[in-house]
């Protein structure tokens, strides 16, 4: 079986190793300590983890908290608040980003066990449930293009031609230019899939860019084509890094 693979983001070196230590010797694979916000969002886009360990106190304008929301909304990784702050304004904010689990610190070796594996099982029922029945798409990938049902035949459309793709529930308006667009019936998550994830990325819930046609990006939206697409607060920092990435 596999190793789970865990991110501990605590910016208390001699924490972080006592935690780590603890991780391996239970039987789990720590890939990365991280010591604020930047350096977790830089990990998980490295490492990938199936969980992450998060101190609320953390280094850098951004708390653990504020990490979590990311997690939880954007990335949707299991995680696990692991802190010495019991106070109730502190929990309240917490509460607000559905942590998978709470552990106070001073902590036991078999409550850090249980906290962590209680929090992968959550996730996976959660997971679980709010799967979707495979929808029929109304498009076909082979090789590098997107063929897109138009009328009673498919449309060949070169995947890297594709500007944006904003969603209106279960329909696609797919751009190649201002004059041109396709609307089929799928969904963000659907098309996502099929994506490469070098050269696409989701903006917001309702819209994915071609990173390639981005003309501007600002604080709250990016242009492309001319066209302000919106740009959520916790997808900021992700595209920022991979823009870093390719910098």
């Amino acid at each position: 079986m596999e190793k789970i693979n865990i991110l501990i983001v605590e910016d208390e070196l001699l924490i972080a190793e006592d935690i780590r230590m603890h991780l391996i010797n239970l039987g789990y694979n720590v890939t990365d300590v991280a010591v604020s916000y930047n350096e977790a969002i830089n990990s998980i886009m490295q490492n990938l983890p199936d969980l992450v360990m998060v101190d609320i106190n953390i280094d850098g304008d951004k708390d653990g908290i504020e990490l979590g929301a990311f997690l939880r909304y954007d990335v949707d990784i299991p995680f696990v608040y692991l802190t010495s702050h019991s106070d109730k304004a502190t929990v309240e904010r917490a509460k607000q980003t559905n942590p998978n689990a709470y552990l106070l610190k001073p902590f036991k070796p078999e409550n850090l066990y249980t906290s962590i594996e209680m929090a992968l099982s959550s996730a996976s029922e959660n997971k679980t449930l709010l799967d979707e029945p495979e929808e029929v798409s109304e498009e076909l990938i082979i090789k590098d293009s997107l063929f897109v049902k138009k009328d009673h035949h498919f449309v060949k459309l070169k995947i890297d031609k594709i500007k944006y793709i904003n969603s209106d529930g279960n329909y696609l308006q797919i751009y190649k230019d201002k004059s041109e667009r396709f609307i089929i019936r799928s969904t963000i998550k659907s098309i996502i899939k099929h994506l490469p994830v070098e050269l696409f990325f989701q903006t917001h819930k309702s819209y994915i860019v071609n990173l390639a046609e981005l003309d501007e990006v600002a604080a709250s939206h990016v242009i492309v084509d001319g066209e302000e697409i919106p740009l959520s607060k916790n997808r900021k920092d992700l595209l920022f890094s991979k823009m870093n990435t390719f910098s």
